[in-house]
């Protein structure tokens, strides 16, 4: 995905990434971290608002900010990032919510030439299967590894 993406801050491990939304409705700190998940063999993708106040990211929140392609080829270049230092990690995504979930596979779709080159993506159906990535099939989350 070789999209314009925001500038990022990030740990030398590439375990966390932290930019700055910047749109209508002003200057949103977002953050983007990586999480082995013991027992799964596999790092969990969060992202989201970053309140400060609590250092906790919000997943819930709609910015609506008018940047969203900026923002997920921000989450898109940060996978790519953490993938250098991690290369034998299988990274896991899903959206918060069922809408944002499609909205990750649509991108998926859309930007697959490019992922699918130096990526293996999988879904997780409702089943708990995981199963190669196509659009034709709507999915819980997905799994993205390197090749």
């Amino acid at each position: 995905m070789n999209q314009p993406h925001y500038d990022v801050r990030t740990t030398s491990d590439r375990l966390q990434f932290e930019f700055v939304s910047k749109g209508p409705k002003g200057l949103i700190v977002k953050r983007i971290e990586y999480t082995y998940i013991e027992g799964l063999d596999f790092w969990n993708l969060g992202f989201g608002d970053f309140d400060p106040d609590t250092g906790q990211i919000n997943d819930q929140t709609i910015s609506d900010n008018g940047d969203g392609r900026k923002v997920l080829a921000t989450v898109a270049f940060s996978i790519r990032e953490f993938m250098t230092v991690h290369s034998n990690a299988t990274v896991f995504f899903s959206g918060s919510t069922d809408q944002r979930t499609q909205i990750y596979k649509w991108v998926i779709y859309k930007y697959w030439s490019d992922i699918s080159a130096d990526f293996y993506v999988d879904g997780i159906t409702e089943t708990s299967d995981v199963i190669p990535f196509t659009i034709q099939q709507d999915y819980l989350g997905f799994l993205i590894r390197k090749k």
